[in-house]
């Protein structure tokens, strides 16, 4: 069972490795060839190259949301936290029913410790998608930690008095 696994990963990665070298030889590189070169590149940890992948995109088809999400992602890795969130307020610009670029604007807020404006980001990204599991988690996650950065009323027994 474990060598089938190691098998189809070897496999996976290398029609990966095919796909990121094979798009430029053909000569004809669209904005989608970009795209999938940038997805192939980020499954290989491969951040800044797969930036670069997601900006030629974006050169040719700047309305690309998922390209604008990937490049949000890409920034948010290498800490890039201001400009990934400019990226996804781009992807959700030209597509505001987009939950993974509300989510992933959310995930970046947390890292920013901005709890209240990623609470948004989940917000939007639970009424585009009801079902989105990792949002709700995150929202209810961000909530509780605020709640508890407030005296509730079964802790001000505990406050000292002034």
């Amino acid at each position: 069972m474990t060598n089938t696994r190691l098998i189809s990963v070897s496999l996976f990665s290398l029609i990966l490795l095919v796909a990121v070298f094979a798009i430029p030889a053909w000569g004809q590189t669209n904005s989608t060839d970009w795209f999938f070169k940038g997805m192939a590149l980020y499954n290989l940890n491969k951040y800044e190259e797969s930036l670069q992948a997601y900006d030629q995109a974006l050169a040719q088809n700047p309305r690309d949301a998922e390209a604008w999400n990937g490049k949000g992602v890409d920034l948010g890795l290498l800490g890039k936290y201001d400009e990934a969130l400019r990226a996804f307020g781009r992807a959700t610009d030209i597509n505001s029913s987009y939950a993974e670029a509300w989510f992933n604007a959310g995930v970046i807020y947390d890292f920013q410790e901005r709890y209240s404006e990623a609470i948004q980001a989940y917000n939007m990204a639970t009424e585009v998608n009801p079902s989105y599991q990792k949002a709700w988690i995150n929202k209810n996650q961000d909530i509780d930690l605020i709640a508890s950065m407030t005296p509730s009323c079964a802790c001000k027994n505990a406050l000292p008095e002034a």
